[in-house]
């Protein structure tokens, strides 16, 4: 089944305030796939990776944000990035966590860890910050971070419902930032805050509806509205690039990590292997080499 995901962004005039709306089933889909996630370690890097696509529409064109969260416990790692053609690439440390925990607790350890996030542009660092993982919780240390680190008061909500079937294991994933701008009304964002945090809300995303019927329900759940915005004029929005697990990795690059050993070491490397190969620890896709490849 094909799903196209989409991200729409604005800003709630009435508190001044900017917001992200992503649906990221096919790339949660995909990221799950390629890393053969059991479904408890399915549902975090959901998470993960629909915080990437959130934050992407923080980005300048060129720009990148690198997300680590390093935790104490079984789940140990997960690494995002995401640039802001919302191309995003994750890898989650321990895709099998069923048999291995039995509380959350054991999931992500004592609140010891960190997330930490660099924001990047053609290599070079603009700037970085770490905080501690103050919630044992990817979705919300992602946003205890940016309220800490970029003080910029922020909060996610994701969601995801799964399918029995391993080729198709997403039925639905999306998720929801809310951040404050300049002169932002603090009071009345944190309603809107805890409002997106109610199961509710969470059950509004996973709604199947169109896209900008869907905007304006989670805009009145936001607000802590019955119904739909009835002054549209309350908010302004528009669409931003569509959210996709798509990596960056090639032949050229895969040979110039080849491309540290001297040539000796290449040659004893090829001597042991006609057809050496390296995986990309994000897609899993495997590049193999020739000696013709080095000249060799």
């Amino acid at each position: 089944m094909v799903h196209s995901d989409y991200l729409i962004r604005g800003i709630f005039r009435k508190i001044n305030a900017r917001f992200v709306f992503a649906e990221t089933t096919g790339t949660v889909s995909s990221g799950i796939k390629i890393h053969d996630t059991d479904p408890v370690a399915a549902e975090i890097f959901a998470g993960a990776l629909t915080v990437g696509a959130l934050v992407s529409a923080l980005l300048n064109k060129g720009e990148k944000y690198s997300l680590r969260w390093d935790y104490t416990g079984k789940i140990s790692s997960i690494i995002v990035d995401v640039n802001a053609d919302c191309d995003i690439r994750g890898i989650i440390k321990e895709p099998h966590l069923m048999d291995k925990v039995s509380s959350e607790q054991e999931i992500y350890g004592e609140k010891d860890g960190f997330i930490s996030i660099i924001k990047s542009e053609s290599g070079k660092i603009l700037n970085s910050g770490k905080t501690r993982t103050a919630f044992g919780d990817a979705v919300a240390d992602a946003g205890f971070f940016f309220s800490v680190s970029d003080q910029l008061e922020t909060e996610f909500s994701t969601a995801i419902e799964f399918n029995p079937d391993p080729q198709n294991p997403v039925k639905r994933a999306g998720g929801f930032m809310i951040q404050a701008m300049p002169d932002c009304n603090l009071t009345e964002l944190e309603k809107y805050r805890k409002n997106i945090c109610q199961p509710e809300f969470v059950d509004f995303l996973l709604e199947r509806m169109p896209s900008e019927k869907k905007l304006w329900v989670l805009a009145a759940a936001a607000a802590g509205e019955s119904e739909m915005f009835a002054d549209k004029n309350l908010l302004s929005y528009d669409y931003g690039n569509s959210p996709g697990f798509r990596c960056s990795c090639s032949f050229e690059k895969m040979k110039m990590a080849m491309s540290v050993l001297d040539k000796t070491e290449l040659t004893a490397l090829f001597k042991e292997n006609a057809n050496p190969s390296i995986m990309c620890n994000f897609c899993r896709k495997e590049y193999r080499f020739s000696k013709k490849d080095f000249q060799l």
